[in-house]
């Protein structure tokens, strides 16, 4: 097998000088270890875990190239800027840049000037872009979101399915795949689909001692999102399904002096930027959302996550729930419910699951739309706008669009939700040409200047502009900016391509005669047959009144071998009466400490809900009794 050879000591310098840190946290160390022995490997860890490091050091040990293949624009961008910051080169090849753009990037990956190229997994099925990639340096393999490759997974690619493909181009090139959520089913998925030499499986283990998961059978949540925010204090996120909502409760603590901002992707990205950082730097206390919210996000002193709408799955709630209590201390993870709940979430499968006669009809609607003719449209990306495709078809959107993500899961579409784009601007013009029209054209000399002066490398590739500085420093208004950049472009002296915030669609096929051929959903039977089940585990574990939250949530994810959290709503009610009497505590004391020591202060931290004095009472009694003894470091264990 292949083997690199690494010392110990370039993976601490790496993270020392990047990230700042001293030392790794759990498994990461093992798992980069693990990649740089020449090991295929898959890394499981839980949201908040440090998915990212675990190939982005192996990718700068390593050296030339790491290709990283992700599923969604917004989550490239965000781990680019990051590398950059870090003064790290990376590049994200999206379905939002040009041919021109896209041939820059990979001749500055070819020339050793990229250590992370990103792109979709649709980009690696572009024959094209395969034979410019064989010929890049790449030294590590890392695939993002893996359980995308399996259809028994929650949110199946089938784009995923042809990473494996990248063997052949790079057969002594070792793969690293990690995800925060998969079954046992998942883990052996990807690794038969990535075609592992090895089984190299990390699995940190999904528990999360410091939440505490509770389900409240509520009828006017409204009034207990209230009691909630007040009682637990801090900074929150509270997810709901619609974008309506998150406005309307938002503005609902708005009025109840709780300070509250909304988000969903139907706010302009550079909008929503800004919403985020203001609840990241404590400026708003509750942030209201959609499942759009979240991913990347790295804010460790998030007190409560409140679902008032049922999650589709046991994962996205894992998930979206794990956003809370990053920095170790107590949190919850609290889901407000009724029985309308579950016969909402039970109508919006029927939603999510179109019928074939309405995904043919949305089929016709995007093609026609975008005028593309019969045995055309292959590799074609279009901006998306689905109002606009809706209002003249007389399709509903929630149909469209649910019949576009079927439609993608057997391969025709790939639909990119939409991930903010600045202004992006290169100079074409040769520069004894450029010299020449300033003279000519004094006009658009200040802004060339500033371009020249502001950026670096625009003869070579595009840069991201911020227009509002550009205007402020070229001293004319942004509206002027912009007719004077578009001018330019039609006069041959810059390429500019402006900001957009719309989705992509993708034309992974050419467009069908559907009077002569059928569309295929060889997929479709089989993922909305697990669809139904992952709901059905939803309704389950909100019923459920016997058995522990967490043990739940970890069985789930094939993790058996852990005592009652003692902290859920479940376990709360279920030890009431051990903790009314004495000997009954005394009990929870004993199995609280059975196989470890703990401090009095981690002890007493076990049980919040025990009035503290009488708590330390039954611990005296207890040693006096010599049931449990105190060591020279104060730590209390069984005699």
């Amino acid at each position: 097998m292949f083997e690199i050879l690494f010392n110990k000591q370039d993976i601490y310098f790496h993270l020392k000088k990047h990230w700042g840190y001293e030392s790794f946290r759990p498994l990461q160390e093992e798992i980069i270890e693990s990649i740089l022995s020449g090991q295929d490997t898959l890394a499981l860890l839980p949201t908040g875990g440090g998915k990212s490091i675990c190939f982005q050091i192996p990718g700068l040990v390593i050296g030339g190239t790491c290709l990283v293949v992700s599923p969604l624009i917004a989550l490239m961008n965000d781990q680019v800027n990051n590398l950059k910051t870090k003064g790290i080169s990376a590049v994200a090849i999206t379905s939002s840049m040009n041919a021109k753009e896209i041939d820059i990037a990979l001749n500055n990956a070819a020339y050793g000037h990229v250590q992370f190229l990103y792109v979709s997994p649709e980009r690696i099925e572009n024959e094209t872009f395969r034979q410019r990639l064989s010929y890049l340096p790449i030294g590590l393999i890392a695939i993002d979101e893996a359980h995308c490759i399996s259809q028994w997974g929650y949110d199946f690619r089938p784009s995923y399915l042809k990473i494996a493909e990248l063997r052949e181009y790079f057969p002594s090139v070792n793969i690293i795949a990690v995800t925060a959520s998969a079954t046992k089913e998942v883990v052996q998925d990807i690794q038969d689909k990535l075609l592992f030499k090895n089984q190299g499986v990390f699995r940190q283990s999904f528990e999360r001692k410091n939440i505490r998961y509770v389900v409240q059978i509520e009828e006017n949540k409204f009034e207990r999102l209230l009691k909630i925010i007040h009682n637990i204090c801090g900074t929150g996120i509270v997810y709901v399904r619609n974008r309506k909502k998150t406005e309307e409760i938002s503005k609902w603590l708005e009025q109840n002096k709780i300070s509250s901002s909304f988000y969903h992707a139907g706010i302009k990205a550079h909008e929503r930027a800004i919403i985020q950082q203001n609840w990241i730097d404590n400026k708003s206390q509750v942030i209201v959302a959609t499942n759009a919210f979240g991913m990347g996000i790295d804010k460790p002193n998030v007190r409560f996550v409140v679902h008032l709408d049922l999650p589709e799955s046991l994962e996205a709630y894992f998930q979206e729930a794990g956003r809370a209590g990053r920095d170790e201390k107590p949190a919850y993870a609290i889901m407000l419910c009724n029985n309308y709940d579950i016969a909402s979430l039970q109508d919006q499968f029927e939603e999510k699951t179109p019928s074939i006669d309405q995904i043919k009809l949305s089929y016709q609607a995007i093609f026609n739309f975008y005028q593309i003719p019969i045995e055309s449209g292959e590799g074609l990306s279009v901006n998306f706008d689905i109002n606009e495709v809706t209002r003249s078809y007389n399709i509903k959107p929630i149909t469209l669009y649910n019949s576009i993500k079927c439609l993608e899961k057997e391969g025709y579409f790939s639909f990119l939700d939409s991930g903010y784009e600045p202004s992006k601007v290169m100079i074409v013009m040769g520069k004894d040409d450029l010299y020449n029209f300033q003279i000519k054209f004094p006009k658009y000399e200040p802004l060339l200047k500033v371009l020249l002066r502001s950026y670096g490398g625009l003869y070579e590739q595009y840069a991201f502009i911020k227009e509002k500085d550009v205007a402020y420093r070229a001293k004319i208004s942004e509206h002027e900016l912009k007719n004077q950049l578009e001018i330019l472009h039609k006069q041959g002296v810059i390429s500019f391509i402006p900001q957009t915030d719309l989705p992509k669609l993708v034309f992974l096929q050419n467009r069908i005669n559907l009077k002569f051929e059928s569309i295929k959903l060889l997929h479709y039977p089989i993922l909305k047959e697990k669809a139904l089940a992952r709901i059905n585990s939803v309704v389950s574990y909100v019923e459920e009144k016997n058995i522990c939250r967490s043990r739940i949530l970890l069985s789930y994810f094939n993790e058996t071998d852990f005592k009652d959290c003692q902290y859920c709503d479940v376990c709360i009610e279920k030890y009431k009466h051990y903790m009314e009497t004495d000997e009954g505590l005394m009990e929870l004391i004993r199995i609280e400490l059975t196989g470890q020591a703990l401090s009095l202060k981690s002890l007493v931290a076990k049980f919040q809900n025990i009035n503290s004095k009488r708590l330390h009472q039954v611990i005296n009694q207890m040693i006096d009794n010599d049931l449990i003894k105190s060591d020279e470091k104060k730590n209390l264990s069984l005699t």
